[in-house]
């Protein structure tokens, strides 16, 4: 399928994904107090380590590995991938529990409800994801569409029950993920089945996935826990309030990051092809691509959301978003440095460039946690702040080792000199 093509079937697959999540996200700003979204946002970041523990040691290497397989047979892929991706999901949902160490004096009612639905939405959404990015790898963007819009709406009924029946708010935010995860991942298995053709060979081993994939665990789990530990360290050292107002300006900056994984998800098959295959013309190509469609919707996103102003939207959606200023702004600056280099992480992927990403993410790592430490003085900013670094240092290491990924390899007679 053109890029043309499958990049709208995208956008409406992550968008439609990233809404049910961030209308949660909105349910819960709404819903909870400053303090009590605080120790929300603890639960989403340990979540978010959970969740991409077995995206990176097994579904992400078998999604590389499936790109082997013949172009009909990758939409069964699923019978390859998921005995072992599953167990992996069962084991890391536990990691969500690390939320309970800073977030400990919370009040019962909310932590357990809290606990208990994020450690079931770590178990499934890892999965549901895998299902939706298979069918992009095949070429049936728009399948994995239809699961998105299933999903969304799943949630959207959640929520709307849940203020309806006036259920306690803390079980809705992740309730209503594991509800539409459930639900879209089975309409999913539903669709794929009914036009695959059977994947050739027998399930794919962790051992066999393991080998490039212990290195992409090792990527997430710096990443996504330097940001759990920079959040305990702003909750413990100014204050739940302090961490709730962070939450809610990455809340309102989040639309942007959902832009950007609808572009993704269609480049991304490409870029981990032009990375396999060495193909510096194709990949600084999506490079340009990818820098384009981030920077100029970016550039919008925050002149029109980033600030208090009757025309943002965002105003009105997520309001404590904007009680300190320029923080929204700020998370947003961040965004857009994050995500402008989502081609280039696909390709140092597929051109097994995994462990020039793992360094990199150590020393960013080291650079945002003690940012996080400023807290006392700089309060809900020293959150973004600590990204911010974070995302400083992965892009200049990126352009680095693009250009190794890319440079000729020297010569026998060169090496004899």
């Amino acid at each position: 399928m053109r890029l043309s093509k499958s990049i709208p079937a995208g956008l409406l697959d992550a968008g439609s994904a990233a809404l049910a999540t961030f209308g949660t996200g909105v349910y819960a700003a709404a819903k909870l107090a400053p303090a009590e979204l605080g120790v929300y946002a603890l639960f989403f970041a340990s979540f978010l380590v959970a969740t991409i523990v077995p995206f990176t040691l097994s579904f992400l290497p078998g999604e590389v590995r499936l790109l082997g397989q013949p172009k009909e047979g990758q939409l069964a892929g699923y019978r390859l991938t998921l005995p072992t991706g599953v167990p992996v999901a069962l084991v890391s949902s536990l990691l969500v529990l690390l939320a309970w160490i800073p977030a400990r004096d919370a009040e019962l009612s909310l932590l357990g409800p809290l606990a208990l639905t994020a450690v079931i939405a770590a178990i499934l959404s890892p999965i549901q994801d895998h299902v939706r990015r298979v069918m992009h790898l095949a070429g049936r963007s728009w399948l994995a569409a239809m699961t998105s819009v299933v999903q969304l709406a799943v949630a959207a009924v959640f929520i709307t029950g849940g203020v309806l029946v006036d259920l306690d708010p803390a079980w809705v935010p992740f309730g209503a993920l594991v509800a539409a995860n459930i639900v879209s991942m089975t309409v999913g298995f539903a669709l794929a089945r009914g036009t695959a053709v059977p994947a050739e060979g027998d399930p794919y081993s962790l051992r066999s996935l393991a080998a490039p994939g212990r290195w992409l665990a090792g990527v997430a789990v710096i990443q996504l826990g330097a940001a759990f530990v920079a959040a305990s360290i702003v909750d413990i050292t100014a204050g739940s309030e302090a961490l709730g107002f962070a939450e809610a300006a990455r809340i309102a900056a989040r639309p942007l990051l959902v832009f950007v994984g609808g572009v993704s998800a269609v480049l991304n098959p490409p870029s981990l092809l032009a990375g396999r295959e060495r193909n510096r013309s194709e990949g600084m190509r999506l490079a340009r691509i990818s820098k384009f469609v981030v920077l100029v919707p970016g550039f919008v996103f925050l002149v029109w959301m980033g600030f208090d102003w009757p025309g943002n939207p965002m105003r009105w959606l997520v309001r404590e978003a904007f009680t300190i200023e320029f923080l929204t702004a700020l998370t947003i600056v961040n965004n857009i440095l994050w995500g402008m280099l989502f081609s280039e992480d696909s390709q140092l992927v597929g051109g097994r460039r995994e462990r020039d990403i793992f360094k990199i993410y150590v020393v960013a790592a080291l650079v945002q946690i003690p940012i996080a430490f400023t807290a006392p003085v700089t309060k809900s900013f020293a959150l973004v702040l600590s990204l911010l670094g974070f995302a400083v240092v992965r892009y200049v290491g990126f352009r680095w080792s693009i250009k190794q990924l890319y440079s000729p390899a020297p010569s026998p007679a060169a090496n004899d000199r």
